[in-house]
């Protein structure tokens, strides 16, 4: 126990006193410039409830989420396919699928606002040669949500599909034999076996990315500010505006509780759900 007490002090320095002093924060009326904060009770909380802002950051927040986590499922397990076939050029398709999760977020917005640039991005200067009108991706409010989860799903679409590849390769190949010996096509092995094994693998990836979009607000920040009209106000960029733009630290620490709380009953139902649908066999 005495050999677990320093990295138990750590842990608890960084993850559980943030955590406690941020649950504190929201009952107080701390605004970053006083220095003793007063206590308030429920009542950030209740102006969090009564904000149509709150509501609308978090209906948009769903949908990200949702596509996200839908697309990277998807292409992950589809990219994982391609990367598992024995090619010349496989090593080079692993590297060019992972390298855009180590780029850094500021690369990421800076290329893709060059790219996606209503004027001279070469997105639209390639739909203009072949007759189709470029849309201001990132201006307009109809497209913009559209654009942030593309951009999104570029950048972290290396992960599951790393992670799928792994589960991939943990699949016995005997039972892909024996379909294939009972006349089963590669499409039939896929969608009756490997698929179905994937099972776990995709458990974890959809959970993964779920959570992770939930709390997203970098890519936000330098695309798009939230805006247009609203459109991509996240939550957790709501939550980083009320803090250290407005400086209302209280009212922000109760949009982290209440994002906590979801991220808990995502944890909790996610559970459920493998319990009752996932074998591990």
């Amino acid at each position: 126990m005495a050999y677990l007490l320093p990295a138990l002090l750590v842990f608890s320095l960084f993850t559980y006193y943030p955590l406690a002093r941020v649950i504190y924060l929201s009952f107080t009326d701390s605004d970053m410039l006083k220095s003793s904060p007063s206590f308030i009770g429920l009542h950030n909380y209740q102006q969090m409830v009564g904000s149509r802002e709150f509501w609308s950051s978090l209906w948009i927040t769903a949908l990200f989420a949702l596509g996200v986590t839908i697309l990277e499922v998807v292409l992950g397990m589809a990219l994982a396919f391609l990367m598992s076939a024995r090619t010349r050029l496989q090593g080079l398709l692993r590297g060019a699928v992972f390298t855009p999760v180590v780029v850094s977020i500021a690369a990421t917005a800076v290329v893709w606002h060059y790219l996606l640039n209503p004027a001279s991005g070469p997105v639209n200067r390639l739909l203009e040669a072949i007759g189709l009108p470029g849309p201001g991706w990132l201006s307009d409010p109809r497209t913009a949500l559209a654009s942030v989860i593309l951009v999104a799903v570029w950048k972290g679409v290396g992960l599951p599909a790393v992670l799928f590849l792994s589960g991939l390769q943990a699949i016995s190949r005997e039972l892909e034999e024996a379909a294939a010996i009972d006349g089963a096509t590669r499409a039939q092995i896929a969608r009756h076996v490997t698929v179905p094994l994937l099972a776990p693998t995709t458990m974890v990836v959809f959970f993964i990315s779920l959570v992770g979009t939930f709390q997203s607000y970098g890519l936000v920040l330098l695309l798009t500010q939230g805006g247009p009209a609203g459109s991509t106000n996240l939550l957790g960029y709501h939550i980083y505006q009320n803090a250290f733009s407005f400086f209302q630290m209280g009212f922000a620490s109760a949009l982290s509780v209440a994002l906590f709380l979801l991220l808990m009953l995502l944890g909790f139902l996610h559970l459920r759900v493998a319990e009752r649908r996932v074998h591990y066999q």
